[in-house]
């Protein structure tokens, strides 16, 4: 499994917050074809978006990272931009936030932009 983390603008936010929602009401409900259904249509709201793919390793390691700072910090798909500055040093706008999705496999084909 990977971890694709994409920097969401102000103005792609609120769509893509729904869809988090979508998402979230899918993995409660244990409905399978919801998750995959929510995580296809993220994964296309952000195909533009700065993007980053870590391993599972990789996710570990930095959430290890931002516990150790926050012992708080919940790991629940959107995140505030500023918490992922490692992964990303160029974000410069604070009311970004981070979309951070397990997907399966390596997307091949989809053009990921770091």
């Amino acid at each position: 499994m990977r971890i694709r983390f994409a920097v969401v603008s102000p103005e792609l936010l609120p769509r893509v917050r729904a869809e988090v929602d979508v998402l979230q009401r899918a993995v409660n409900a244990g409905d399978m074809d919801g998750v995959d259904t929510a995580t296809a249509r993220l994964l296309e709201l952000t195909v533009d978006c700065r993007s980053i793919e870590l391993s599972e390793g990789e996710w570990r390691a930095f959430v290890d990272e931002i516990r150790a700072k926050n012992p708080e910090f919940e790991s629940n798909y959107l995140v505030p931009s500023t918490i992922c500055a490692p992964l990303f040093p160029i974000i410069s706008v604070a009311s970004d936030y981070v979309l951070e999705l397990p997907i399966d496999g390596d997307m091949e084909g989809e053009d990921v932009n770091v």
